[in-house]
Order: C-alpha cells, then structure tokens, then sequence
C-alpha cells in the first residue's frame, strides 16, 4: 500500500511525498535527479516494496511539490530532505541518489551521518578530489 502526504518544510514550502513497501529494516529513500525528474522512481520503488519500505519525495518547485522561487541552495535541499525523514519518523535510512539526486544524497550523509545506514550514488557529477579526500578523512581506519 502506497500512502501520500504533503510536507511543510521550515520555510513553508509544500512538499509531496510518498511511502510504500513493507514496515521495518531500515527504509530507503528515493532521491530523484534533475531537479526537476520527479516521477523518475515510480517503478523502482513498486519492485523495492516487497523487500523494504521506500519514500520518494518531490523536490522543492518540482512535479507534485509547491511551485515556489526558490531559494535553491544544497543546503535547502538538505534541509527538505531532513523534513521528509522526520516526517516519516525516520532514525536511520539508507539514501539512493540519481544525478543531482546523487549529490542531494551525499550532501546530506555528510550534513547528518548519524541519519545514513548507506548511500547509493548513481552517476552524480563526482566528488572532487577535495570531497573525495573529506570522505576519505571520515571513514573509519580498517575502511581506508
């Protein structure tokens, strides 16, 4: 069963999202690319459900989601994904991005990482050697 809601973030911005799949494990959430290819994980996310509970959301100004100006910085986005999870009661999650969804997905591991299980990162536009080498900085010392 597939249950849609509207989110308010901080700044009033109006936010669909969407949970469907089976209660426990830890859930995984859908992080579209674009912005602006919202309705890019329907079907992933109906072959997930028998295995995990998923959540898609609409970034801010895109498909189901208030059109709205903005404002459309990394760290605004960080944040209405950070309400999305609160909204859904979220502890832990695992993060899939594609695209800038990728980098939407990273920014927030590394803004909240005691909030990511994993990240799946699906042809983001890289991390840089400067990122690349902050990741590699956080990674416990057997992981390095």
């Amino acid at each position: 069963m597939t249950t849609t809601t509207t989110i308010t973030t901080d700044d009033g911005v109006r936010l669909w999202a969407s949970r469907s799949g089976r209660e426990g494990g830890t859930p995984l959430v859908l992080c579209h690319g674009g912005p602006g290819l919202w309705d890019m994980f329907e079907d992933v996310a109906a072959m997930l459900e028998d295995d995990a509970m998923v959540v898609r959301c609409d970034q801010r100004g895109c498909g189901r989601s208030q059109p709205c100006a903005g404002p459309w910085t990394s760290d605004r986005f960080v944040a209405d994904l950070d309400a999305v999870r609160r909204h859904f009661g979220l502890d832990r999650m695992v993060l899939l991005g594609h695209s800038w969804g990728a980098q939407l997905a990273l920014s927030h591991a590394l803004a909240h990482p005691e909030r990511v299980d994993a990240l799946v990162y699906v042809s983001g536009t890289g991390t840089g050697r400067r990122l690349a080498s902050r990741l590699q900085d956080q990674l416990p010392r057997p992981a390095r």
